[in-house]
């Protein structure tokens, strides 16, 4: 990764920023930042959210020969008009581009680029295909919201979205509240009033919008990616929020063929690139992005020979073995896709085989909201909140000793097994409730029995059938398969160490708790504890398919 920084040497010398109010039609200005190379027309590195501009990047990016300039988005730092986050940003997105690429510094090249709302951004204008937007570099962000962003398949991402109530100032109150008396007040509908902080709008449409109705449609690109015909550059972590939805938007792109030239990495890093939680994965485990970004818009913007050419357009980092590997493509060609099958031991625990079990049985355990299965560690963009949430492989012992957390494991492997591509749980249960959760969670486990969590993911039972149409309640006592889209992974469980499944009903606060009542999510005000009930075997076989790599 080192190498990679030095192409970014100090060839110009960048002045200080012009700062401006750039203009858009309807009369509203944006505050913008523009930091020049030097005298004459550079092509353009532009980006747009919260703030203009990062000061940790313009100086790498105008010493590589990029004027750089960055714009708060409506409504955020100086930028005028009304905050309304996503929805005007392709129109003004397209409108800056027009006013940069008609300025005299800009030689009518731009890329974007950027992580988080930075990248989302990106996305929305893509489509747009303005003619002087030649590539982007979305970081660490779903091109649809809904899906997996302030919502999870249905769920309320609630630690996520209710940034946008403590963000505008209310931090200090919740901290007084009590975090955790805060993220359990129902209805959710009126969290961001309850620690005497004022109504956030944005809060109430993100929790009011229940399902895939016309708000979220409005905001999401998942049936544009035709429409995208520029080189795009993809970046994330695998303990990001967003390592399923990046995968997705490669595979869309090279699906659509609109464009040839689509890339990406993945590490194992959350959503600032960071690598982070409690396991070792060696020095090498970070990426550059300004130089990884710096390296490829050399190529497809200058046309300068960077060596990607004789480079596979997949670059990952595979854990366990703490190595960087380029691909051709995702998922893997030579994936053998394995059922590993559910049983109980009859002398407690649970069994992981590739057999399925000679006979069929149950397993039951209490889902109470009122004491959720805490969040520990995982895939995830929530800020940490010291003793509550963190982010990132951390130990899961505390969690399976639990009684309402199945855990099912494989004897001490024989060999090497690497596991790399997209994970799903085919889970056979029911329960007494019209509404509950199915949590799973994938886990390397140590030969002294330490647990780090690899990846995890949630199936809403009204979603079960998809999170795209109208919901239905489940029927009690009646079983039901439910598919639980886990996160891609790619780690090496190493001889002597165990392959886990954890299966539960919450991750709090990461994930707002199912009341198991079946009213409208956000605005019921009790719970109900649930009975649920996991089959194994016969006609229920329930199993975790896991792609293994010979």
């Amino acid at each position: 990764m080192l190498c990679l920084a030095a192409i970014t040497c100090a060839l110009f010398s960048a002045s200080d920023p012009d700062d401006i109010m750039m203009p858009m039609p309807d009369g509203v200005r944006l505050h913008t930042k523009i930091w020049k190379p030097g005298d004459g027309a550079y092509p353009v590195v532009f980006t747009r959210a919260y703030w203009p501009g990062f000061g940790r990047d313009n100086e790498r990016f105008t010493d590589a020969g990029y004027v750089y300039v960055g714009q708060s988005t409506r409504g955020h730092a100086q930028s005028e008009g009304v905050m309304n986050r996503f929805f005007d940003d392709a129109r003004d997105g397209y409108d800056a581009l027009t006013w940069i690429a008609a300025q005299p510094w800009c030689n009518g090249d731009i890329a974007m680029y950027g992580k988080s709302y930075w990248a989302a951004t990106q996305w929305l204008v893509a489509p747009q295909q303005h003619p002087n937007l030649r590539a982007i570099v979305p970081q660490n962000v779903n091109a649809d919201f809904w899906e997996r962003g302030y919502r999870d398949h249905g769920a309320i991402q609630i630690a996520h979205t209710a940034r946008r109530i403590y963000d505008s100032g209310g931090q200090d109150r919740i901290e007084a509240f009590g975090w955790l008396n805060w993220y359990r007040h129902l209805p959710l509908i009126d969290l961001d009033t309850v620690a005497g902080t004022p109504e956030n709008r944005m809060w109430r449409e993100y929790v009011s919008h229940s399902t895939y109705d016309e708000y979220w449609q409005a905001i999401s690109i998942g049936d544009r990616y035709d429409r995208i015909r520029i080189p795009t550059y993809l970046m994330c972590g695998w303990y990001d929020n967003y390592p399923g939805a990046t995968l997705r938007s490669y595979g869309e792109l090279r699906a659509v063929g609109a464009t040839d030239e689509v890339r990406v990495v993945i590490n194992p890093s959350d959503h600032l690139n960071r690598v982070v939680g409690d396991r070792d994965f060696g020095r090498d485990a970070g990426k550059d992005e300004v130089g990884l970004a710096i390296r490829w818009l050399d190529h497809v913007v200058k046309g300068i020979d960077t060596g990607l050419d004789d480079e596979p357009p997949v670059r990952i980092f595979v854990m366990g073995v703490n190595e960087w590997r380029h691909e051709a493509e995702w998922p893997l060609a030579r994936t053998r896709y394995t059922d590993y099958y559910l049983a109980p031991h009859a002398e407690g625990g649970g069994s992981l085989s590739t057999q399925p079990p000679d006979d069929a049985s149950t397993v039951t355990y209490a889902y109470d909201p009122d004491d959720p299965t805490p969040t520990l560690g995982g895939n995830h963009s929530s800020p940490d909140i010291p003793g509550i949430l963190r982010v990132g492989a951390v130990d899961q012992r505390p969690n399976a000793a639990r009684d309402d957390v199945l855990v099912y494991s494989t004897p001490p492997l024989d060999e090497d097994t690497e596991v790399t591509g997209p994970v799903a749980v085919h889970l056979y249960a029911g329960s007494t409730a019209r509404d509950t959760d199915f949590f799973a969670r994938l886990i390397d486990v140590y030969p002294d029995g330490t647990a780090y969590n690899l990846t995890d993911g949630l199936v809403r039972a009204r979603f079960r059938e998809s999170i795209w149409g109208e919901p239905s309640l489940i029927e009690p006592g009646q079983v039901y398969e439910y598919l639980i889209e886990m996160q891609p992974t790619s780690n090496v469980f190493l001889r002597g160490h165990c392959i886990r499944l954890h299966i539960t009903s919450s991750n709090f606060p990461l994930i707002d708790r199912n009341t198991n009542v079946g009213g409208e999510i956000g605005f019921e005000d009790h719970v109900l504890v649930a009975e649920q009930t996991v089959y194994h075997g016969g006609a229920y076989a329930s199993r975790v398919v896991l792609p293994v790599i010979p």
